[in-house]
């Protein structure tokens, strides 16, 4: 297949403190549906009341490949739980992941704070299967006056989510990508191999999740796509097994899509290093993440 043109249209960078241009070449699909659901609903999660413990069922919807639990919807669990204790919004957010999970089993989440501010709370939550560890989400909540603003990457040009190639799903089984529509840009997808290598280290990713609000757990899911670019960036199929999953919250806005400017900055001795920012319809910066990635071929 071959390579698409980018758009024409490029975003201008604002001033600090105005609002950035709408590049032309993107098209909002509309405002998004006020009957979807937040992140903590579609993961399921419980929370017993008067306790500082949650619990995350692994079932198909939150797995990933082979019926194990996806990074990102594990980081969103540590979010959730990290956002309800402390009834703050989340600042930034880690997750260190310590084994597989396979489903169905229900994983307790725990959550400790040790360091509880007027403005932020840092603390952590440790997911647990038994008396094993799984997962270990480290955050901090909070909000504090705006005393400046500036913002000096400014979003990539890009075909629309309606202009891009679909992402096609071949198995059968049900996992966490039946709930995440993608739209391939820019490059390949590198678990697959659909679409074409952009011969960089970059590729952009329309993504979404049709039924559910795009709040901090949401775009925690939508940002364990950027591994995806590990394979366009080799130029050819490669796997990959995330170690962390690091995530900062930039603003809040509601956008239907959210394009992921996936960037591979280093692969070598078997791992991988690579960031994506996340940038709205309109051209705000949504989040950033990053990650580092155990380097695998595929099956």
């Amino acid at each position: 297949m071959p390579r698409q043109p980018m758009g024409r249209n490029k975003l201008r960078q604002s001033a600090p403190n105005s609002r950035m241009r709408r590049s032309s070449s993107i098209r909002p699909t509309g405002r998004v549906n006020v009957s979807k659901i937040s992140s903590a609903a579609f993961l399921e999660m419980s929370h017993p009341v008067s306790t500082m413990k949650w619990q995350l069922p692994v079932v198909p919807k939150t797995t990933g490949g082979r019926g194990s639990l996806f990074g990102g919807a594990g980081l969103a669990a540590g979010i959730v739980a990290l956002e309800q204790a402390t009834g703050k919004p989340i600042i930034w957010a880690t997750g260190q992941y310590l084994s597989l999970t396979q489903q169905p089993v229900t994983l307790d989440l725990e959550v400790i704070l040790p360091a509880q501010g007027r403005n932020v709370t840092q603390g952590r939550a440790v997911g647990h299967l038994g008396d094993k560890e799984v997962i270990t989400v480290l955050g901090a909540c909070g909000e504090r006056p705006n005393l400046a603003e500036g913002i000096w990457d400014t979003m990539p040009e890009s075909k629309s989510p309606e202009e891009s190639m679909v992402l096609e799903r071949h198995h059968d089984d049900q996992t966490i990508h039946e709930h995440v529509d993608i739209r391939i840009a820019k490059g390949m997808f590198g678990f697959s191999g659909a679409g074409e290598p952009s011969g960089d280290n970059t590729s952009l990713l329309w993504a979404r999740m049709p039924g559910v609000e795009h709040d901090a757990g949401a775009l925690a899911i939508i940002a364990d796509y950027m591994p995806s670019s590990l394979g366009n960036a080799m130029g050819k199929i490669m796997g990959c097994t995330s170690l962390d999953n690091t995530i900062r919250i930039a603003n809040r806005e509601n956008s239907e899509w959210i394009l992921c400017e996936n960037k591979i900055e280093f692969v070598g001795n078997g791992f991988g290093y690579g960031h994506v920012n996340m940038w709205s319809e309109t051209g705000t910066l949504l989040a950033t993440a990053s990650q580092s990635i155990i380097v695998r071929l595929p099956d």
